[in-house]
């Protein structure tokens, strides 16, 4: 079985390259977009995110990735007989649902918030 670091740079350089190709891609649909002049107030919701959009999903794995190294931390501070394949296992699913319950709560607060405050935004009609 290869290590770690013998896959690491596949981890690392197939995303990357797939990121910068896409990134690439986008570009060259806006700029024929402009060349053409088929631009107008819709566009910005096609092709401009907004950080709104990404905020929820942010928390969520970070949520998530808290939430799996507090119970890897609390599986390994145990004695050595509790750091088994099954406990070690279990206790990280656990943690990781225990962070998935607090984002629905959060996201789910957050969003009877904004209802509250105002419609929900819709595109223009043209």
């Amino acid at each position: 079985m290869s290590s770690f670091w013998d896959v690491f740079p596949i981890l690392i350089i197939f995303p990357t390259f797939a990121i910068m190709l896409k990134w690439y891609l986008d570009y060259l649909t806006r700029r024929r977009l402009i060349e053409k002049g088929l631009v107008d107030e819709k566009i910005k919701y096609l092709y401009f995110d907004t950080t709104e959009r990404y905020a929820p999903a942010s928390l969520k794995w970070g949520l998530v990735s808290l939430f799996t190294g507090a119970g890897i931390f609390v599986v390994k501070s145990l004695p050595y007989r509790f750091q088994e394949g099954e406990t070690f296992f279990g206790a990280m699913l656990i943690a990781a649902g225990l962070g998935l319950l607090l984002y629905y709560f959060i996201a789910n607060a957050a969003r009877r918030r904004e209802q509250g405050k105002q419609p929900p935004a819709q595109l223009p009609q043209s």
